[in-house]
């Protein structure tokens, strides 16, 4: 089941990893990088997902292997969860404003606004 409770396609989590790892591949090409904390947690979801599928499936040894690679991203990821929400407020005005938004000039017109 995805986040959003609908199932997942297994052919659509196929794309999202192939492409995922291409796109890391080539960001890294020629240099020595590390996975970002974020690039961890989506291969996380996307490989406990895939999991999920193949299980579903009764195909029991690949959700297994997927379950290992989600396993190692969880490691390295620092993965605690979703992000949780947190109350934010902007800083207090340096002073005060006031708005005086009533006309002070009398249009000539008809007396009712209907």
């Amino acid at each position: 089941m995805g986040a959003e409770g609908k199932t997942d396609s297994l052919a659509r989590l196929r794309i999202d990893v192939a492409s995922a790892r291409i796109l890391v591949w080539v960001a890294t090409v020629g240099r020595d990088d590390e996975l970002s904390d974020e690039a961890h947690h989506y291969f996380f979801d996307r490989y406990q997902r895939l999991s999920a599928c193949y299980r579903q499936r009764g195909k029991v040894a690949r959700a297994q292997k997927m379950q290992a690679k989600a396993e190692a991203h969880r490691r390295f990821g620092g993965w605690d969860g979703p992000p949780f929400a947190a109350a934010m407020g902007m800083p207090r005005p340096k002073r005060w404003m006031t708005t005086d938004a009533v006309s002070r000039q009398r249009i000539d017109g008809p007396k009712d606004a209907a």
